[in-house]
């Protein structure tokens, strides 16, 4: 035990003397440097202009807008081009205050603002109005890729200046603008994911991918830009359901279930999204834009399961008259009189079930004559988007403004 405490207050001497000669050379060299400053003169160092990257320069973006902007908005930046990690743009919108996110098979789909329905939300596109591939006016923003965006503005507010607003906010996206970005870019971006259950179905994937492809360039002097994007993504979900139909009332009294569905569901969502974006700029009085954006959205799920009607399985009650055959319950009904060959005994619980809390939790079914499903749902839509912005300052008091757009869905 000694040479162990002597060993230790060895090295704690030795740790200590090291930091000391560090503290004492560090020391050294600052007068030394001190000095030689002193000798020679020099002025300090004058910077021109400060570059923030990053993280920093996103938040530093946003704040900036909503500062300068004169309606109440919520605004996102990208850090820099196709560095948005969400895998749509309702992911980030999720994030900001005042918005809610509905949510579809465990992705983000439709905005709430202010409390408001999706269907007093309006989307645009570089300020332009964009149609939905939804039943009714909300939009449903996971058909955009988060990775072609630079940047969202959601008003809260309205706003004079927008073309189309919604009653609850209005959401604007917007592209990359490649003579304000100023330099050459090219970003790449892969990932891969994989669900921790497998695959619930044969003929289905647990493994997805998402990568994209984007491109920033400028042209003649700076006065000619070009921005091109691509994102995919091919991402798998799985899920285990259970559905119950209801709890009618037994013979006892007690509740028990009416019916039971398990199910397994597979599901596949595949997307594909195109952004081009032509900027020119000859001089400070012409300046011109053409937008155009392309999104291919697919999603395929596959559903099996089985269907044990229990509780509600039985003969349903017999019309008062009946002149052609009807089928109720599993029998065939003429004229008030069930036909025995084709009738089936209902389904019955046998006793020694179990209650807890006036509902019938565990037992035995006989007679049950279960269905076996196997579902198909498949939703393909397509976005395409045009638009065309030409600005020509005639004098500091006069300007005319051309701003074409073309928006279509086919779902």
């Amino acid at each position: 035990m000694f040479q162990r405490l002597n060993r230790r207050a060895r090295l704690l001497s030795g740790v200590a003397f090291g930091a000391a000669a560090l503290m004492t050379v560090g020391s050294a060299h600052a007068q030394t440097a001190a000095a030689t400053t002193a000798q020679a003169g020099d002025q300090p160092t004058e910077v021109g202009e400060i570059v923030v990257t990053g993280i920093r320069r996103s938040i530093e973006a946003s704040i900036s807008a909503k500062a300068n902007n004169t309606s109440i908005v919520e605004v996102i930046s990208s850090e820099d081009i196709g560095k948005l990690p969400d895998v749509s743009i309702a992911e980030s919108l999720a994030r900001l205050p005042g918005v809610t996110m509905q949510r579809l098979d465990g992705r983000s789909q439709a905005i709430s603002i202010r409390g408001l329905g999706p269907d007093f939300t309006t989307a645009l596109l570089n300020g332009r109005e964009l149609v939905t591939t939804g039943d009714n006016r909300g939009v449903e923003f996971d058909q955009f890729p988060a990775e072609l965006l630079s940047s969202v503005v959601v008003y809260k507010t309205p706003d004079s200046a927008l073309i189309g607003q919604g009653l609850g906010g209005t959401v604007d996206l917007r592209t990359v603008r490649p003579l304000a970005y100023g330099r050459q870019a090219i970003a790449l971006n892969y990932r891969h994911e994989w669900n921790d259950i497998g695959a619930l179905n044969s003929g289905t994937t647990d493994k997805g991918d998402r990568y994209t492809v984007s491109y920033v360039d400028q042209f003649l002097d700076g006065t000619l830009g070009v921005a091109l994007g691509y994102a995919h993504m091919s991402s798998p979900y799985q899920s285990e359901r259970f559905n119950a139909w209801g709890y009618p009332n037994y013979t006892d009294g007690n509740l028990l279930t009416g019916g039971v569905k398990p199910y397994v569901m597979s599901s596949e969502l595949e997307r594909d999204g195109y952004m081009g974006v032509l900027e020119w700029r000859p001089n400070d009085r012409i300046h011109s834009t053409i937008d155009a954006f392309y999104s291919e959205f697919k999603n395929t799920q596959v559903l099996r399961g089985i269907e044990f009607p229990l509780a509600w399985g039985g003969l349903a009650e017999t019309p008062n008259r009946s002149t052609n055959p009807v089928v109720l319950g599993g029998c065939q009904i003429t004229n008030n009189v069930a036909t025995p060959n084709v009738c089936r005994p209902a389904p019955s619980l046998r006793p020694g079930y179990t209650v807890e809390n006036g509902l019938i939790v565990a037992g035995a079914w006989d007679n049950i004559k279960g269905v076996v499903r196997n579902d198909l749902n498949k939703r393909d839509s397509n976005i395409t988007a045009l638009g065309w912005n030409t600005e020509f300052t005639i004098s500091d008091d006069w300007s005319a403004n051309l701003d074409l757009s073309y928006s279509k869905v086919e779902r």
